[in-house]
C-alpha cells in the first residue's frame, strides 16, 4: 500500500511540473510575440533572443541580489503577455496558423517533441553534472543568490552562469528535478536550432530545411562524449555562436536588429564558460565586417555606423566583464578551479618542467593525428564536405563560389582553437590531467559542431544562390533545370531526410540505453539512499562504497556532495587495513555513514568492534559508536 502511494504521489508530481514547464513555454511564447509584434522580429530568430533576453535579466537582477524577484516576475509577465495577444488577435487566429503542418515543423518539431519525452525522464550521470553544472543550479535555486566566499559546496566559483541562470529559471517556476533541468537545457539548444532556419530564404524549398535538419542531427554524434543527457555547457557555446551568425545574416540589411539580435546572443555566450569568449570574438568579428560593408538609407554616413558598431561590441562584451568583475570583488585572492586570472596560470605553470611541457605537447600532437580520435574524424568530414560542395559549384554547375575560402577561413579558426586548448593544458591543468589530456575530445567538439554549422550555412546559401529559378515568387515543382536535375534533388532530399531522422532515433536510443544501466550507477546508489536534500548543511558525510575507481577519481564524492547537499562529504572502500581502534578513529570524524553497497568489509567491522548490524542506508556515527569505548582510552 505505501509503495502504491509513493508511486501515485510521484504520478501526481511529475503531472504538475509537465504542467508548469508547458505554462513556460507559453510565458517564452509571450514574450516571442512581443518581439514580432512590436518589432517585426524574425519568428525562427525569436525564441533564442527571447531566451537569451530573459538570461540576461536574471544575470543582472543577480549581481543585485535580487535574483528572487527576477525568477518570480518574469514567468508571470510572460503569461499575462500570450494571454493578451491571443486575446488580441483572436478573431483572425486560425487553426491552420497554430497548426501549420510544413517540413520544417514535420522534421524539427519531431526533434523536439523526442527528446523533450526522453531527457525529462533521464537522469543525470556525467561526473561534471555533480562536480559543477547541476550542483550550482541547486545552489541558485536553493539559496535564491549567487554564491560568496563562504559557500563551500561550489567549487568552481569563477565559471559564468548563464547556462545556469536558464535551467535556474525552470526549476523555480516548474519545481527541481533532474529532468526539468535536462529539458531547460535542451529547449535553449533547441531554440539555437531553430534560429538556424533563419537563414533559408525560400522555404517551400525542401531541401535547404532538410540540409539544416541533417546537419543538427549530425551534430549529436560529435557530442557523443557527454550527450544531451547532461548540463555541460560544450555544446551550448557553439550553438549560441551559431544562432547569433544566423541572426547577423538575416538581418544584414537592417543594423538595428541585426545589433539587438548580437548583444542579446554575445552577451549570454560571454558567460556561458570562460572560453566561450574565444566564439564572442569569431561573431564579433563577422558582425563588424557584415555592418561596415552594407549600406542603407538608415545608416548611410561611415560614423554612424562606427558609432552603432562600437556600442554593439561593447553591449556585447560588457556582461562577461562584469562577471570577472564580480568574482575579482566577491572572492578576491580566494582561487577556485580552473580559474582566469594571472595568478592561477602562474601557480600552475610553475609546477610544470620543460619535461612536462614536452610530453604534454607531444600527447596532444599523437592524440590529433590519430584518426580514431572523433574530432579528428569531424575535421576531415568538415573539409570533405566543403571540398565536394567547391567542386560541384565549381565543375559541375561551373559557377563561381567563395567556398574554397569558406573552407581556408574555417580550418584557420579550428587551428586556432586548437591552440587555445593547447595553451589551456600548459597553462591552467594540473600536470596529471594536462599529459593525460583530460576532456580533450569534449573541448574539441565544441569547435568541430560550429564548423559543421558554418558548413551548412554556406551549403544552404550556395544552394538558394544557384537554384535555376531565382526569383523565389516564380518557383514551383517545374522550376529545375531538366528531369535529371530534379531527380537529384528529390534522392538527395530524401537521402539526407532519411539521415536525420535516423541519427535522431539512434542518439535518443543511446540516451534510452545509459537510462537503462543508471541503476549501476554511483548517482543512483547514493540517490535511492538518501534522495535529495534540499537544505545545505554542514553535516560530515562518509559514504562507504565498492566502487574503488569512482572513489578514486572523486566521483563518488561529488555524488554525495550534490545529493546530501554538504561540502563536506568523503568517500571510502578501504577498511580492512584498519585496526579496531584506527576504525573507530576514522567513523568519529564524522556525523553520519552513508552506506551505498553490499560492502562485506565495513560490515564485518561494524559487527566485530561496533557491535553492530549495518546494511545499505545512512547511519548516525553517534548511535554507531553508542556501544564502543573511547579510542584514546
Amino acid at each position: 500500500m505505501a509503495l502504491a502511494r509513493n508511486n501515485r504521489k510521484d504520478g501526481n508530481n511529475m503531472v504538475i511540473i509537465v504542467t508548469k514547464i508547458l505554462l513556460l513555454l507559453l510565458s517564452n511564447y509571450g514574450y516571442v510575440l512581443l518581439l514580432k509584434e512590436k518589432f517585426q522580429y524574425n519568428k525562427y530568430l525569436a525564441w533564442i533572443a527571447v531566451s537569451c533576453g530573459i538570461i540576461l535579466f536574471l544575470y543582472v537582477f543577480s549581481l543585485f541580489g535580487l535574483l528572487s524577484f527576477a525568477g518570480l516576475i518574469l514567468p508571470k509577465v510572460g503569461i499575462a503577455l500570450s494571454a493578451y495577444f491571443l486575446i488580441k488577435h483572436r478573431k483572425s487566429l486560425q487553426l491552420k496558423q497554430i497548426f501549420n503542418i510544413n517540413i520544417t515543423t514535420i522534421t524539427f518539431g519531431f526533434y523536439f517533441m523526442v527528446f523533450s519525452v526522453t531527457l525529462f525522464l533521464s537522469q543525470l550521470e556525467h561526473y561534471d553534472n555533480f562536480s559543477h553544472w547541476a550542483i550550482i543550479v541547486k545552489y541558485l535555486y536553493t539559496q535564491q543568490n549567487l554564491p560568496t566566499v563562504g559557500t563551500k559546496i561550489i567549487d568552481f566559483t569563477s565559471y559564468p552562469i548563464g547556462a545556469s541562470l536558464w535551467c535556474y529559471y525552470f526549476v523555480n517556476f516548474a519545481g527541481f528535478s533532474s529532468g526539468t533541468m535536462l529539458v531547460a537545457q535542451f529547449w535553449l539548444l533547441a531554440a539555437c536550432f531553430y534560429a538556424m532556419i533563419s537563414l533559408i530564404k525560400d522555404r517551400k524549398r525542401v531541401i535547404t530545411v532538410i540540409v539544416i535538419y541533417a546537419v543538427v542531427a549530425l551534430f549529436n554524434y560529435f557530442n557523443i562524449a557527454i550527450r544531451m543527457n547532461n548540463l555541460l555547457v560544450d555544446f551550448v557555446i557553439p550553438m549560441l555562436a551559431l544562432a547569433a551568425i544566423a541572426g547577423i545574416y538575416s538581418y544584414k540589411n537592417n543594423f538595428y536588429l541585426m545589433s539587438l539580435h548580437t548583444i542579446l546572443v554575445l552577451g549570454v555566450l560571454g558567460i556561458v564558460k570562460n572560453n566561450s569568449m574565444f566564439f564572442v570574438i569569431i561573431v564579433l568579428i563577422y558582425f563588424l565586417s557584415t555592418a561596415l560593408s552594407r549600406s542603407e538609407k538608415a545608416l548611410t554616413s561611415i560614423s554612424k555606423r562606427l558609432i552603432g558598431c562600437m556600442i554593439t561590441v561593447l553591449l556585447s562584451v560588457i556582461p562577461y566583464w562584469l562577471w570577472m568583475k564580480h568574482v575579482t570583488d566577491i572572492f578576491g585572492n580566494h582561487l577556485s578551479k580552473h580559474e582566469v586570472s594571472v595568478n592561477s596560470y602562474e601557480r600552475i605553470y610553475q609546477t610544470k618542467t620543460p619535461a612536462i611541457i614536452h610530453d604534454i605537447i607531444n600527447n596532444f600532437i599523437q592524440h590529433i593525428e590519430n584518426l580514431s580520435t572523433l574530432p579528428t574524424r569531424g575535421f576531415i568530414l568538415i573539409n570533405l564536405l566543403f571540398m565536394v560542395t567547391f567542386l560541384v559549384i565549381r565543375f559541375v554547375i561551373k559557377r563561381e563560389t567563395n567556398v574554397f575560402w569558406m573552407l581556408l577561413l574555417t580550418d584557420i579558426i579550428v587551428i586556432a582553437y586548437y591552440i587555445g586548448i593547447l595553451l589551456m593544458f600548459v597553462f591552467s591543468m594540473p600536470n596529471q590531467e594536462a599529459i593525460g589530456l583530460a576532456g580533450f575530445d569534449r573541448y574539441a567538439s565544441s569547435i568541430i559542431i560550429f564548423s559543421l554549422g558554418i558548413y551548412s550555412y554556406v551549403c544552404v546559401v550556395s544552394i538558394e544562390d544557384y537554384f535555376y529559378e531565382q526569383n523565389v515568387k516564380l518557383r514551383n515543382y517545374k522550376s529545375f533545370r531538366s528531369i535529371r536535375s530534379k531527380k537529384i534533388y528529390e534522392f538527395t532530399t530524401l537521402g539526407l531526410f532519411f539521415f536525420g531522422i535516423l541519427s535522431v532515433l539512434s542518439e535518443n536510443n543511446g540516451i534510452n540505453y545509459n537510462l537503462k544501466n543508471y541503476k549501476k550507477t554511483e548517482p543512483y546508489k547514493v540517490n535511492q539512499v538518501v534522495k535529495n536534500n534540499m537544505h545545505l548543511n554542514h553535516k560530515k558525510y562518509l559514504i562507504v562504497s565498492t566502487n574503488k575507481s569512482d572513489i578514486n577519481s572523486y566521483f563518488t564524492r561529488y555524488v554525495g556532495r550534490y545529493y546530501l547537499y554538504s561540502s563536506s562529504v568523503d568517500a571510502r572502500e578501504e577498511f580492512s587495513t584498519l585496526s579496531k581502534r584506527g576504525f573507530i578513529k576514522l567513523l568519529s570524524k564524522y556525523d553520519e555513514v552513508v552506506i551505498i553497497d553490499n560492502h562485506y568489509s565495513f560490515k564485518a567491522m561494524s559487527k566485530k568492534y561496533l557491535h553492530q548490524e549495518v546494511k545499505v542506508g545512512t547511519y548516525s556515527v553517534k548511535r554507531l559508536l553508542n556501544n564502543t569505548e573511547d579510542v584514546n582510552n
